[in-house]
């Protein structure tokens, strides 16, 4: 009996490439939104510093005006680059949904091809049985005749 060949395996092979590609560049994506993540954790950092910095001047008993108004002014800088980076991350977010998906119908792509794959060895299996069987019932007929034939 021939080898199992499946007519389909480049457009498998190509299916599994398709999504590995995809797996990696959800994968970059997701390194970015942790390393974004970071960064936001971050500047959360430097705000309650600035905030701190800003409560400690107010507390002096000597009042440091151009000292409150530089920390007002970090504080507000600070703000608006964790606003800025809430942006990136939310854009980050929608890339990474949208590469998921992309990811999710690839694997399906492949799966339906690796299920007509497993049909075809199959109905290969089935045949090779059927071919076997059909050589062993001519064996048997052939013993059956010549049986026949030496009585």
């Amino acid at each position: 009996m021939r080898k199992f060949k499946f007519s389909l395996a480049k457009l498998l092979e190509v299916r599994r490439r398709t999504e590995k590609i995809r797996k990696q560049k959800l994968a970059a994506i997701q390194r970015d939104i942790d390393r974004e993540m970071a960064t936001l954790r971050v500047l959360n950092s430097y705000k309650n510093e600035a905030i701190y910095a800003l409560k400690t001047l107010g507390l002096k008993e000597t009042l440091d005006i151009p000292g409150i108004i530089n920390r007002h002014y970090d504080l507000k800088t600070i703000t608006e680059q964790i606003e800025q980076q809430k942006a990136a991350i939310s854009t980050l977010k929608e890339k990474e949904s949208i590469k998921r998906h992309e990811v999710i119908i690839s694997r399906q792509n492949r799966r339906v091809v690796e299920n007509l794959k497993d049909q075809a060895y199959a109905e290969y299996l089935k045949e090779g049985e059927r071919l076997r069987q059909k050589s062993l019932d001519e064996i048997g007929l052939f013993q059956h005749i010549r049986e026949g034939v030496i009585k």
